[in-house]
């Protein structure tokens, strides 16, 4: 059933195994906090930031996805002295989460939705060799859309995190910095291995569009007899397939009829005659 001796086939196999590995390592990096971290060392405790979970140390984790569930920001008014009614909202102290956190959280969801549309076309292309073509396109297509989400939600994550107001986190007496995590690591390094995806998606475009070998036209044929049957009985009982089934067996006797040879894909191939054949 599995059988990976052709070129075609081993690129479908690395489509399909670079594509799952790297939804796999972007799904671990969405569900954990670890994004930002930072050490409070007045708290004494290991502050973990991530995309949708907050965790405050040793106490309990806990989650949050919009501004107006729980007012976190803690703000004051501050007025200015001389200019009456001038008064803006003062951060007392750092918030868990920003609208960008939820951004990114929707372009990783989207991603790991196009790379599986990725793994599941690369694994129709094996056992449908009929269907080859289309999921080819299909695979170099959603591969591109899962690379191009995550760069998008990796640079947003980057840029937003390096801000004032994301990057310290404001303690009791002191501020501290936070750090990028493993989390953020998991979902570069989810990246990384889309961009040999997408690799793999283009020489899969190229074995089966331009450079077809010989298990391949075999597989393919073996497909078409599987899911039309009666369409190969059709071309077998037509008087072009009885007379194929019907050509005489090769003999170098003078003066027997040397047959046509035929290629893979039903072509005719140029031979040479000697005088045994006349």
């Amino acid at each position: 059933m599995f059988e990976f001796k052709t070129r075609l086939a081993k690129c479908q196999l690395g489509a399909a195994l670079t594509s799952f590995v790297a939804n796999f390592f972007l799904f671990i990096a969405t569900i954990t906090p670890a994004w930002q971290v930072a050490e409070d060392l007045d708290a004494d405790r290991y502050v973990q930031s991530g995309l949708w979970l907050y965790c405050p140390g040793a106490s309990q984790c806990w989650y949050i996805f919009s501004d107006s569930l729980i007012n976190y920001y803690e703000r004051v008014d501050v007025c200015r002295f001389f200019l009456i009614g001038d008064c803006r909202k003062k951060l007392l102290r750092t918030p868990y989460f920003f609208g960008w956190h939820y951004a990114v959280l929707i372009l990783n969801v989207c991603a790991m939705v196009f790379l599986l549309f990725t793994t599941l076309s690369a694994l129709v292309s094996y056992f449908k060799p009929s269907r080859a073509r289309v999921a080819a396109i299909v695979n170099a297509i959603f591969a591109f859309a899962a690379g191009l989400f995550l760069s998008i939600s990796l640079i947003v994550f980057m840029v937003n995190a390096e801000m004032l107001e994301s990057k310290y986190l404001i303690g009791i007496k002191n501020t501290f910095e936070k750090y990028y995590g493993y989390s953020f690591y998991l979902a570069g390094l989810s990246l990384l291995i889309i961009m040999f995806s997408l690799l793999f998606a283009v020489m899969l475009i190229t074995y089966t569009f331009f450079f077809v070998e010989t298990d391949t036209l075999e597989r393919y044929e073996a497909a078409q007899q599987i899911e039309n049957p009666h369409l190969y009985l059709d071309s077998m009982s037509s008087p072009m397939g009885t007379a194929y089934a019907k050509l005489p067996p090769l003999s170098t006797e003078h003066g027997s009829y040397i047959p046509p040879a035929r290629s893979p894909n039903g072509e005719f191939k140029s031979q040479t005659r000697t005088f045994y054949s006349y």
